[in-house]
């Protein structure tokens, strides 16, 4: 080897020549160089682009996740909301059955089923739209559905010590007027109310429900007719004692069906609406009284 080169020789076949190759020391140098930048800059790009693979593969994990994510919070306020409104319909329905009953506690404030705490689900939408906070939803709506299956459980119990109370008063409900006494529309509710003859305030103690005249009307509860006859505002009036303390009264009958004295069962036919009396159209005007004063009837209706 010479001192200022480098000599390589390239053997081939037995019938080939051997052939040399002569280079100089700093070329050599400069291509040992390039050849090691080029080994550096092959392994920096080769772990940049595993990098990038990584990052893509994370990137597109989490939009994974996200997309799960949304569909279980879609999901668990699906559910919250079923359940919200499940819940309110049994609640209403037992506080009915409870007034019906005469199971009620008197004075005492209804309190909300609902425990109070968590988002609600319009405040849940809005941070869904807003793209935040999505796993501590997650947790919260898990919390959420847990306490209402713990008020179910506790709703579950109250109702079958319900259905023990009614049981026990099964004559009474069975006399307690529950149902529409006519199909129809209300055209007047209970209460303070503008007299269409004189246009002043008045008390309106029962329900108006219009309908064509000779619709069928229905006892609502077993009892006893107490009194039939006729009234200057109300024309033909029928009465319906139904015991504890439980009157009825009908108004404004185009004929009456039933005899005083005469025993009725629930869905038994007892008159035609009409538009006797001092009305402006057909219609039965409905009464509900206990112990003499006059009620709401919508309490005691329950389909």
């Amino acid at each position: 080897m010479d001192k200022e080169y480098l000599n390589i020789l390239f053997f081939g076949h037995k019938t080939s020549k051997t052939r040399h190759l002569r280079i100089s020391k700093s070329a050599s140098k400069i291509l040992l160089y390039l050849l090691a930048f080029s080994l550096l800059s092959i392994t920096f790009f080769l772990c940049d682009y595993i990098q990038v693979k990584k990052k893509a593969y994370h990137v597109n994990r989490m939009r994974q996740e996200m997309k799960t994510q949304q569909s279980q919070i879609h999901s668990f306020l699906a559910r919250i909301e079923d359940l919200e409104g499940s819940f309110s319909k049994l609640k209403d329905f037992e506080s009915k059955i409870r007034i019906i009953a005469n199971l009620e506690k008197r004075g005492q404030e209804t309190t909300s089923l609902i425990g109070i705490g968590g988002p609600s689900p319009s405040d849940i939408r809005g941070v869904l739209k807003e793209g935040k906070d999505e796993k501590e939803l997650i947790q919260q709506m898990r919390y959420d559905i847990e306490r209402l299956q713990s008020e179910a459980a506790s709703r579950q119990e109250s109702l079958l010590e319900l259905e023990k109370l009614l049981l026990a008063k099964k004559v009474r409900l069975a006399h307690t007027p529950s149902v529409w006494p006519v199909e129809g529309w209300v055209t007047s509710g209970f209460g303070i109310r503008t007299n269409p003859f004189t246009g002043s305030p008045q008390m309106h103690e029962g329900l108006d429900i219009a309908n064509r005249v000779g619709t069928a009307i229905f006892a609502p509860g077993n009892g006893i007719i107490s009194d039939i006859g006729k009234d200057l505002l109300l024309g033909r009036v029928l009465v319906i004692s139904h015991g504890f303390g439980i009157n009825t009264r009908y108004g404004h009958l185009h004929k009456i069906l039933v005899k005083t004295g005469q025993k009725v069962k629930r869905g038994d036919k007892i008159a035609e609406l009409g538009s006797s009396g001092r009305t402006t159209g057909p219609h039965l005007h409905y009464e509900v009284r206990i112990d003499g004063i006059p009620v709401n009837p919508r309490k005691y209706i329950l389909n």
